[in-house]
């Protein structure tokens, strides 16, 4: 499961050359050691920090390596404390497979008028770096760049950000999207390649036969199906549901569950309509699907892997995510209604009106409606998420950012939200949403989240657009 990144793992490379043939500052090492230390509880304030202490030699530098690499870090940053020739952090940078993000530093925010050698020594990285970062950018290394004094706020936030993308860049590596089923057909922003989602994203598709959700759903036992319901009825409106398309519900949400854990996905790309006409199931799991984004699993219609992926990015982002499509138009507000069939993740719901669990009027199956979600979002605001595959079969992603506005739902068995651009008409985001190439699917989440996007896009090398 991923889930929102507060405090990323990360590996602090710090560098310096005190002694050689030529320099003869050996005697700072002690006053360096400190410096290491300075930096180390800096970026404590923000990530966990794994540091090995000053790194001057080569040997050091791939033992740092191991050490991060043991660790299991999300991110490594170099910080160079004074000139350092590249080679000796290379040997660590060039070995990582986790974003490197280079701070570009120092204790002092100048020198003073008497600052003598000894105090130049600790605080002359830059001398250095450039050189550095010439050999990424030479070895074809892609990395990240956040100059700032050490302890000023703004620097933090921007090293935060930047270690957060890498935190959920190296999480999405081993991330396990299940399918059941297959898209849609005919959906052409549902046919994209898993080999490259694996390759450029880092999610791992797993495909999941319908009959082994059948099978899981048979196996419930009527007890189960029972408790679920009663805790069901305590927490929502469900006097409308009849007791078989309940019991039937709640016995597919379990079933559901239970293959979820039995693969360990993170997330689920599901074709509702698979097993309609299977009497083991025999209607649309949408209450189940809905259960698993509240659970922390997001979950998309129609088999969409895209989408799920970029639930999975706007969880680690801030927690909670829902899946979502444009439905139509309320011109008189200059808004949007935005739902998706009968699923969304109730987490994000108003508390007024209660949740409804009600009959869904989407995909009848050999026992009828299933039972399905109906809310409204509550007011804040959000942002959108589109992951898409344009020309080439490169990767985009597509922010909307805006409010929810107050909103009663309409009786569509639906959640439900009226969404209004940050900045634009209703009419120029969508103009500028559809000629970015955005899907019809998409993945949401409360806070304007663009920019933290836009960085993440940037440590994922994918191309990004933001429409407010």
């Amino acid at each position: 499961m991923i889930s929102r990144v507060d405090r990323p793992k990360v590996g602090l490379l710090v560098t310096a050359l005190l002694e050689d043939e030529w320099n003869k500052t050996g005697y700072l090492r002690p006053a360096a050691q400190q410096s290491v230390e300075v930096f180390a509880r800096a970026l404590g304030r923000i990530a966990e920090v794994v540091c090995p202490g000053l790194v001057e030699t080569e040997e050091q530098a791939l033992a740092a390596d191991l050490a991060f690499k043991n660790a299991k870090v999300e991110a490594v940053v170099l910080v160079e404390l004074a000139y350092t020739q590249s080679l000796v952090p290379m040997r660590a940078l060039s070995r990582t497979q986790v974003p490197i993000i280079v701070w570009n530093t120092q204790q002092r925010t100048h020198w003073p008028a008497d600052a003598d050698w000894d105090l130049v020594m600790l605080n002359s990285g830059l001398a250095g770096l450039p050189e550095t970062t010439h050999a990424l950018v030479r070895s074809g290394r892609q990395f990240q760049m956040v100059t700032g004094h050490v302890e000023d706020e703004r620097t933090l936030e921007r090293l935060r950000r930047q270690l957060v993308a890498a935190a959920i860049s190296e999480r999405l590596r081993w991330a396990r999207i299940g399918m059941v089923g297959h898209p849609y057909q005919y959906m052409s922003d549902l046919m994209v390649d898993w080999f490259s989602l694996r390759h450029d994203l880092g999610p791992t598709v797993v495909h999941i036969e319908p009959e082994e959700v059948a099978l899981a759903v048979e196996a419930v036992k009527p007890e189960e199906a029972r408790a679920l319901m009663d805790m069901t009825s305590r927490m929502w409106r469900t006097e409308e549901l009849s007791a078989e398309v309940f019991e039937r519900s709640a016995r597919y949400a379990i079933g559901l569950e239970g293959v979820v854990e039995r693969w360990n996905l993170d997330a689920l790309a599901h074709f509702d309509q698979c097993l309609l006409a299977d009497p083991r199931c025999g209607l649309a799991p949408s209450w189940g699907t809905s259960r698993l984004m509240a659970r922390g699993i997001p979950v998309t219609a129609e088999a969409d892997v895209g989408t799920a992926t970029a639930m999975l990015m706007l969880q680690g982002l801030v927690g909670e995510t829902s899946f979502v499509e444009n439905y139509g138009f309320d011109f008189n507000q200059g808004a949007a209604y935005i739902a998706h069939d009968s699923m969304g993740n109730p987490n994000m719901a108003a508390a007024d009106p209660q949740v409804a669990l009600r009959h869904s009027v989407y995909y009848k199956g050999v026992h009828g409606w299933g039972a399905a979600l109906e809310f409204a979002y509550r007011p804040g605001p959000v942002t959108f998420l589109a992951l898409v595959m344009v020309a080439g079969g490169r990767w985009k992603m597509v922010a909307g950012e805006g409010e929810s506005l107050p909103f009663r739902p309409r009786p569509t068995v639906a959640p439900q939200m009226l969404f209004r651009p940050a900045t634009s008409t209703i009419e120029e985001f969508y103009d500028r949403w559809c000629l970015a190439g955005a899907g019809h699917h998409s993945a949401v989440a409360y806070g304007h989240l663009g920019e933290n996007l836009r960085t993440l896009a940037r440590v994922m090398q994918v191309e990004f657009e933001l429409v407010r």
